[in-house]
């Protein structure tokens, strides 16, 4: 116990805080997910400098994600977008290393940066499905369009379509489990000296696809678009060869936090 009075959770502030201290020990669901995705290839150099010491691309590739969530246990109901890179790092032949999140509210930006050191921002997002079948997902921080994907969705595909894909979204039934996510959570330094810490935070995500019986999946062509400001260089990730795929899933998630694989000491300079 910190507080007095009390704690009310982990983040601050310690009485009043933005998500449950039993966010911590629990895993966090989702329901009502609606997401448009993009696979695209990209030059390897320019998202080098992007990746913590010990991690490496496993693929010249990125995944692109806009979601809107029905409702969650931490955040409640919001919108997300996230660029995820394929990598390797020692012990792990594959995973998601995350450079970029932005959400629609507090809650869901303080709990993925305090508990799995998710590198979340508040944006302008918006999610539409438009009257001739595009779906539409855009990211806005007051300088422009930052990202932006377009599908326009015609052909729905059947979960054994998606095994092309197994390497990068193995599946059983009707649910995926991603390979391990990657980010880096940490405690900054102070100026008289003292210490901070960054670690390598390991998380795990689930996507089951619904209705059970007769999925929402769908693809067709797909776009993307990225712009950049010098607070969000998005635009310095450089798509090179276009879109693999573009999908529109709806369904329900899970996300949870495993563990730090490795660990660093931050100085103050």
């Amino acid at each position: 116990m910190v507080l007095k009075g009390g704690d009310k959770g982990f983040g601050i502030p310690l009485n009043a805080p933005l998500y449950p201290s039993s966010t911590t020990a629990t895993r966090i669901d989702y329901s009502r997910v609606k997401v448009a995705m993009a696979l695209t290839n990209i030059e390897p150099r320019s998202v080098e400098p992007l990746l913590p010491e010990g991690v490496d691309l496993a693929f010249e590739m990125a995944a692109f994600w806009v979601g809107d969530y029905g409702i969650s246990t931490v955040g409640g109901v919001y919108r997300e977008v996230l660029i995820a890179l394929p990598v390797r790092t020692e012990g792990i032949e594959l995973a998601y290393y995350i450079p970029y999140i932005y959400v629609t509210n507090d809650a869901a930006m303080a709990a993925g940066r305090e508990l799995a050191g998710a590198p979340k921002k508040l944006g302008d997002i918006r999610f539409v499905i438009n009257d001739y079948g595009l779906v539409i997902g855009t990211l806005d921080r007051g300088g422009g369009e930052l990202m932006r994907i377009e599908i326009a969705i015609s052909n729905r595909l059947g979960l054994e379509q998606l095994d092309t894909f197994k390497a990068l979204m193995p599946r059983k039934d009707n649910t995926v489990t991603l390979p391990p996510l990657l980010s880096i959570r940490t405690l900054p330094p102070l100026p008289d000296g003292t210490p901070g810490i960054a670690q390598l935070i390991q998380w795990y995500a689930k996507f089951t696809f619904m209705p059970r019986e007769n999925p929402q999946i769908w693809s067709g062509e797909t776009r993307v678009k990225l712009g950049g400001t010098p607070f969000d260089p998005l635009d310095d990730i450089k798509v090179n060869g276009g879109v693999i795929a573009g999908f529109y899933i709806e369904g329900d998630m899970e996300l949870g936090i495993i563990r730090s694989i490795r660990e660093w000491k931050l100085t103050w300079k």
